[in-house]
């Protein structure tokens, strides 16, 4: 296996109720094309095309390797399921930049003796990351008489509880008068958790995650606000606001259980430190601008975590009680931009129901995930809920690992904006997170570089439910998007573009993800597709051409190539992952006239180069190269391409084993 840099993260699991109340329609390219294992569907996938180089920070896995390998499943042995899960953690760290993970260190050693190091914390040991769950801490392990957590604690201090309705079920709960002492013994205990795994562990954590499910909720604002105790709090605080307060004593309350293990454990010293939905939301959220703060800054921001789990097809645009469509996030993300914080990770989900069928599906769900990279998020809190028997075979479900990989691969493709860039803003100040077109199927985001005129658009055509005939795949939308009225193509899995204005008056409009597919990744296409503008090394304007039918704007029929010259070589990276020996060609789209010059690159050694002469075209042609056959074969490869003489455009190139050009993916 190949090495892998990783980021080590920590993680905690929650248990949740989920309701589906949606009717179940089927296409066929939505689902898998076999219920093969988790394993074998994640490397039969088209690996996602990361830019070389990238800063990005890994995805965190929240869907359970355990659930992925197969606990629950009838006839899977404890051994079985802890060898998948190793191995599904080793692909997803290699190809797919996910961390690894600890699945909740409170049970990292799974019975065995904390002597002994577990096959999860081995491979933790060569690409590191942990789970935490303050709710099952249990200070019983340090000797404290506590029978669960102090927070989950129901017979304490009187004074310390709230009775109040929570949507029609009366309930209890801590207040924010509980002692700060009494998180921090909850902290300790998971101290010792921490430390029994820490012991094993050659190399730092980097991310820890805290479930952050835990009393007392924001949801109490109308209770406090009448109860006695809560009253004297706030006016001896001198704090106007109830919110500001409950914030205020929440963010201590969780700080004292946190710097427990954070700052009493070295081995955690540059480790970082995330809640679940800490975030800018519409309602039931404390106050962005002090909860953030019970969080680790990352490059000098505060990054939200809020919960993206529309669930079904029809919610994707709203929100239905728990689980939050576009505007959830739209709302948050308002609130969190104009305190500064441009970027974020947010938690995922397209949905966990008994019949997969009423979940969102892959095209859908990988369109939505592109606009969340676009109005900022640059990594992926990626989940999955096995609640109850019987559990659904997690070859259901593992596309689900795929799709947030796809997007931010996208996402690598333009970092600069997203690091130097935000949303736009309108002419009263407020963050734009979507843009309002004529069609509700529609989603626009964008994004502009702060020093250049160049932007980031997304767009995707959702449909509201999985009947394959509600809506077309894809249609052309007009949008005006900072004072300039444009016109494109979007699509179910969404298309994203890069739209840059040149001081000299030139203009450029590419895509980036054109390659994606409207289906599960069982059916997408394993030819190496590439537009010539996407390369791997970089691409000077002088040598970029955008050719619009219509004209400025309209970009609705375009054409954008790459200017070959001889003292600018382009690379196209990818990895082959099935041992076809069949025939391969590389295949170019071009117009011009000139020699051209061809590299194929096998794990960094050429294994072939060639000097072609490309008959003159005036018009965009297809050109068919055969590749000799110590060129096939599995790993990673890299075309290189440049010009030796002439001018030579050049459109897209391809490698495949197909013979016409007619056959090649659109």
């Amino acid at each position: 296996m190949k090495s892998i840099t990783v980021s080590l993260i920590l993680f905690l699991f929650a248990s949740c109720n989920y309701s589906q109340n949606t009717k179940p329609h089927f296409e066929k390219r939505q689902y898998p094309a076999s219920l093969s294992a988790p394993l074998e569907q994640l490397q039969h996938y088209p690996l996602p095309r990361y830019l070389p180089g990238n800063k990005l920070a890994r995805n965190f896995n929240w869907m359970d390797p355990a659930y992925m390998g197969g606990q629950g499943q009838p006839g899977v042995t404890a051994k079985t399921i802890t060898n998948n899960s190793v191995s599904i953690q080793q692909e997803l760290a290699a190809n797919w930049n996910y961390g690894i993970v600890i699945s909740n260190v409170k049970y990292a050693f799974n019975g065995q003796s904390d002597t002994v190091i577990t096959p999860t914390i081995q491979l933790a040991n060569e690409n590191p990351s942990v789970p935490t769950f303050w709710l099952a801490c249990e200070p019983k392990v340090l000797g404290n008489p506590s029978p669960s957590s102090m927070i989950y604690n129901k017979n304490l201090n009187p004074s310390w509880y709230i009775d109040f309705d929570f949507y029609g079920h009366p309930s209890r709960e801590i207040k924010f008068n509980f002692p700060d002492s009494l998180c921090k013994i909850d902290g300790t205990v998971e101290k010792y958790y921490l430390a029994r795994v820490l012991k094993f562990l050659k190399r730092p954590i980097n991310l820890i995650n805290e479930n952050g499910e835990e009393p007392p909720g924001a949801y109490l604002l109308d209770a406090v606000q009448k109860d006695k105790d809560m009253i004297r709090m706030k006016d001896s605080m001198k704090i106007d606001s109830w919110e500001d307060f409950m914030a205020i004593r929440k963010l201590s309350l969780r700080v004292a259980y946190a710097s427990a293990f954070m700052n009493g454990l070295p081995e955690l010293k540059d480790a970082r430190f995330s809640f679940y939905t800490v975030e800018g939301g519409p309602i039931d959220r404390f106050k962005w601008s002090i909860m953030k703060k019970c969080m680790s800054p990352r490059n000098g921001i505060y990054y939200s975590t809020p919960d993206f789990y529309p669930q079904w097809p029809k919610n994707w645009k709203l929100w239905q009680g728990p689980w939050h469509g576009w505007s959830w996030i739209e709302t948050g993300r308002k609130v969190e931009i104009k305190d500064g914080d441009y970027l974020f990770s947010p938690f995922i989900a397209a949905g966990w129901s008994k019949k997969p069928s009423e979940d969102i599906r892959p095209g859908q769900w990988l369109g939505l995930l592109k606009c969340l990279g676009t109005v900022g998020a640059e990594f992926y809190y990626t989940g999955y809920f096995s609640l109850s028997f019987p559990f659904i075979n997690p070859s259901e479900w593992t596309w689900q690992a795929a799709m947030p990989s796809y997007a931010q691969a996208v996402t690598s493709r333009y970092e600069d904006v997203l690091r130097d860039g935000n949303v736009l803003f309108d002419a009263d100040g407020q963050p734009i997170i979507s843009y309002p077109v004529a069609d509700p199927h529609v989603l626009i985001t964008a994004r502009k570089h702060n020093k250049k005129e160049k932007y980031v658009i997304c767009g995707t055509f959702q449909p509201f439910s999985n009947d394959s005939g509600e809506i077309l795949e894809k249609r052309i939308v007009t949008v005006k998007i900072d004072k300039q009225m444009l016109s494109f193509e979007v699509r179910r899995q969404g298309s994203v573009y890069i739209y840059e204005k040149f001081a000299d008056g030139k203009t450029v409009f590419y895509q980036v993800d054109r390659w994606h597919e409207n289906a599960h990744p069982d059916y997408w296409s394993h030819d190496f597709s590439f537009e010539a503008e996407t390369s791997d090394s970089p691409v000077d304007a002088e040598n970029l051409f955008t050719d619009s039918k219509a004209g400025t704007g309209d970009y609705s029929d375009f054409t954008t190539s790459v200017r070959l010259s001889d003292n600018k070589t382009y690379a196209y990276g990818f990895c082959r992952r099935d041992s076809s020996a069949h025939p391969s060609y590389i295949w170019l789209r071009y117009k011009g006239k000139g020699n051209i010059k061809l590299a194929f690159k096998y794990k960094g050694k050429t294994g072939w180069d060639v000097k072609t002469k490309l008959k003159p075209s005036a018009s965009w042609t297809w050109y068919k190269i055969p590749l000799p056959l110590k060129c096939a074969g599995t790993g990673e490869k890299e075309l290189q391409i440049s010009s030796a003489d002439g001018t030579v455009f050049l459109d897209k190139l391809v490698v495949s084993e197909k013979e016409s050009s007619k056959d090649l993916q659109d």
